[in-house]
């Protein structure tokens, strides 16, 4: 009698240790580095200005190190008062009919976010243009050319069916641009243009952009991997606001 109890108390104890054992157990560990970094003098101690005035900040660089997008939103906590908005810089050249740079670049400003779209630093005698690929007519650009569209009063950039919105990747060869998509801005003489038509005889006239810029009222912008943006805070104070103020920006 006690044989048989002993007995089967034995396989009884094997079943538990075969539930309470595991048949795969791994770990990971990683380090998380920030895909967003901020170099330059962002921050700003403008002294004493007055109401009226437009006030620049100091240029910093926003760069994004990770394989992949980023999307960014910028927000600020100025009063309604005090405008404020963004800008950056692009350089443009003198394109051979290879699309290869020749010639002096020239540089321009032009609004990242904020209210309205605008450029400066264009050379006398010349016009900033948007000039959207269309997805119909992208191949054969020449003999099929899109119209230019004025800037003046123009909304977020690039335009949802610009081709360079999306389905076009100028991070790659033979352009290798720091963005790779966004909107094309050129500097074209007045005297070809014709209200959105551009004389493509003097095309060689023409100043064409050595890389992608957006534009976004909201705020949104895209950086594309490994890419960089350089920003300059402006600061737009209305008549009859007084006493120090303090606006931080915040990029999430």
């Amino acid at each position: 009698m006690n044989k048989k109890i002993l007995m089967f108390g034995i396989p009884i104890l094997l079943i538990g240790l075969v539930v309470a054992g595991y048949y795969v157990i791994f770990s990971t560990s990683f380090t998380v580095n920030p895909s967003i970094t901020l170099s330059g003098e962002c921050i700003d101690d403008l002294g004493f200005v007055y109401d009226g005035d437009t006030i620049v900040g100091h240029e910093c660089t926003l760069t994004n190190n990770a394989p992949s997008e980023r999307d960014l939103v910028f927000s600020n906590d100025a009063i309604t008062e005090i405008e404020v908005s963004y800008l950056g810089t692009l350089t443009l050249d003198k394109k051979d009919s290879a699309w290869n740079p020749i010639g002096t670049p020239i540089t321009i400003d032009y609004t990242i976010v904020g209210d309205t779209f605008e450029v400066t630093g264009v050379p006398e005698g010349y016009t900033a243009i948007y000039y959207k690929d269309e997805v119909v007519g992208l191949e054969e650009r020449i003999a099929n050319p899109q119209p230019a569209i004025s800037i003046v009063g123009i909304g977020n950039l690039p335009q949802i069916d610009d081709v360079n919105a999306e389905l076009e990747d100028y991070c790659q060869e033979p352009d290798e641009y720091n963005q790779c998509n966004g909107a094309k801005i050129w500097v074209v003489p007045n005297e070809d243009l014709a209200g959105s038509t551009l004389n493509w005889a003097n095309m060689a006239n023409y100043y064409y952009e050595l890389d992608l810029i957006q534009y976004n009222a909201d705020g949104e912008i895209t950086l594309s991997p490994g890419a960089s943006l350089t920003i300059t805070p402006v600061y737009e104070i209305g008549v009859g606001v007084t006493g120090e103020q303090t606006i931080t920006t915040e990029i999430a």
